[in-house]
């Protein structure tokens, strides 16, 4: 049996519908928590600082809350200055929860918290306070705005998730439930870097609005304040329970994905880690059934709806096994309509993603207008690390900026422009110049996609020309790009089709002389470092400042 685990992560919260109440109760689901090896004595504080932004350019007033739970099964909030207060217990009648309202920065202000070890949300929101409650001894009743009845449904707001524990900080942007106020979210490492995500590119949120506007079946998301502005453009996954949107609109693809696996065989291999662990998938009957590589059974599937699809649930309901690595990964190529395309998956070549007629075009657009590519559209979009998550495990400092809705975000202090890490690679073309002089080359000259990029003497040919942006390096027509768009130590650095994504953005720190990969925070690094010597491949690691991290142009 292969591993049940993916890489270490935080817990993802979930939004559950109370059947009593017409919100959402925050909860963390056990089937999605990773379970990471036991860690020695955490240097991580009992909080950290964590500092929000106003830079939206709107006069009202913002209010804060940091919601979640230390473990143990207590939920409740934290204050300024980082104390946890447990929900009070109350009975089956959801009650007004305590006001766990921070005010927040003025526009053009900042204000520092103190952010506790939790796992949990920041809220945020516009003039008027957020509605929770609580019920069944402590649970809270959140905010669900498909739901017309909600208090909250007309409100302006936004969240980032988050968990801060002994094994450091986990921080993202989310719109799997829906895309509103522009914000990103970011943090400060061990080394002092800061690493962000979630910026839009200028006008990014309008581009989003009107690319669903102009595209039938999808132009009905939006959700409106009753003087007719713009609150919310609802996530599909809401969208077809609201009614807003046909619940049968992927159906033909799914269709056509049934059709072809009745004569083909589809191959999962959802470990990155151990890509020997691959599972078989053919359609039976109208059933899809999985077996491993010993031909044993392992799961089967029914033909998902398109609400399926969407919430990543019930027909691919995703249990932390095997079972729910299938089941992930399905749900992604389903998303990302790259099930006909390729017969192994996830599939790996984001050029390749969204281009189906029939894909999901909310998590298309969403991912087209972001700086770095990266976001959390859907549930599993972690799937290939297309996720908008940053993490170190000694963070000293958290960030939360909230973004104008027009014109250009500025990026979070110490970002360099460029997601995290430093500034914009010097313009012009040539060679990049490891510290013993010997030239980044392509290996024989080939562009092929995934050709493994060394270190060789210069020569002065075209595969070690090094055409420079302000975030890329390309020769021979393509990128260095990071494999897999991972952010793990060690993660090859390789020959790509440009895509535009946090694995090909780097920025440059003159000091140490350092390739900086803000997606990851980490720096490009001849592998094995010093001494260094001809043909070492390169890969990515935590900057050091050692010899094998250091370049010049």
């Amino acid at each position: 049996m292969s591993p049940t685990h993916s890489r270490a992560r935080r817990p993802r919260l979930r939004t559950l519908l109370n059947g009593v109440a017409a919100f959402g109760v925050l909860a963390i689901t056990a089937a999605a928590l990773v379970v990471a090896q036991p860690a020695p004595a955490s240097a991580v504080p009992a909080t950290i600082p964590l500092t929000i932004t106003n830079d939206s350019g709107r006069g009202d007033q913002v209010f804060i809350y940091v919601l979640g739970t230390p473990g143990e099964d207590r939920l409740g909030w934290s204050d300024a200055a980082g104390v946890f207060h447990q929900w009070p217990t109350v009975g089956g009648v959801p009650v007004d929860a305590p006001d766990a309202s921070i005010a927040g920065p003025a526009d053009g202000q900042s204000m520092t918290i103190q952010l506790p070890k939790l796992s949990g949300r920041v809220y945020f929101s516009y003039g008027s306070k957020l509605s929770f409650k609580v019920v069944n001894n402590g649970r809270l009743v959140q905010p669900a705005v498909q739901n017309p009845s909600d208090p909250n449904r007309n409100k302006l707001f936004a969240w980032t998730e988050f968990t801060l524990n002994d094994a450091g900080l986990w921080i993202n942007s989310t719109q799997v439930d829906f895309l509103s106020a522009p914000y990103q979210t970011g943090l400060r490492t061990g080394g002092g870097s800061v690493l962000s995500t979630g910026m839009l590119k200028p006008d990014g949120y309008q581009n989003v609005v009107n690319a669903l506007a102009a595209t039938p079946g999808w132009s009905n998301l939006a959700q409106r304040a009753p003087d007719g502005s713009l609150l919310r453009i609802l996530a599909p996954s809401h969208g077809i329970g609201t009614g807003q949107m046909d619940p049968n609109i992927l159906s033909s693809y799914v269709d056509r994905v049934w059709a072809k696996y009745t004569n083909e065989n589809l191959i999962v291999a959802p470990y990155s880690y151990d890509p020997a662990a691959r599972f078989t998938g053919r359609v039976v009957n109208g059933v899809m059934r999985f077996t491993n590589a010993s031909g044993g059974y392992v799961t089967e599937f029914r033909k998902p709806s398109s609400d399926s699809i969407f919430g990543c649930y019930n027909d691919l309901a995703a249990p932390n096994n095997d079972i729910g690595a299938i089941a992930r990964t399905l749900c992604a190529g389903f998303h990302r309509s790259t099930l006909l395309t390729t017969t192994t998956q996830p599939g790996t070549d984001t050029s390749g993603y969204y281009l189906d007629s029939m894909t999901d075009y909310y998590a298309k657009f969403i991912h087209q207008q972001m700086a770095n590519g990266k976001a959390y559209a859907f549930a599993f979009d972690d799937v290939v690390a297309q996720e908008s998550l940053v993490h170190d495990g000694n963070p000293t400092a958290a960030y939360m900026q909230l973004d104008p809705f027009q014109g250009a975000a500025t990026p979070i202090a110490g970002t360099g422009g460029g997601g995290g890490g430093g500034d914009a690679l010097p313009a012009g073309t040539g060679a990049v110049r490891a510290a013993n002089g010997m030239c980044v080359d392509v290996p024989w000259a080939s562009s092929v996609n995934g050709n493994p990029l060394q270190i060789v003497n210069c020569s002065g040919n075209g595969a070690q020309t090094w055409a420079r942006s302000a975030s890329t390096l390309s020769a021979l027509g393509r990128c260095m790009d990071i494999s897999g768009g991972s952010t793990a130590d060690g993660a090859v650095v390789q020959l790509w089709d440009c895509n535009g994504t946090g694995a090909q953005g780097w920025t440059y720190r003159s000091a140490t002389q350092a390739i900086v990969n803000p997606q990851s925070g980490k720096c490009l690094t001849a592998v094995g470092g010093a001494p260094l010597h001809e043909g070492q491949r390169l890969e990515i690691r935590a900057c050091s400042g050692t010899e094998g991290q250091r370049w010049t142009f």
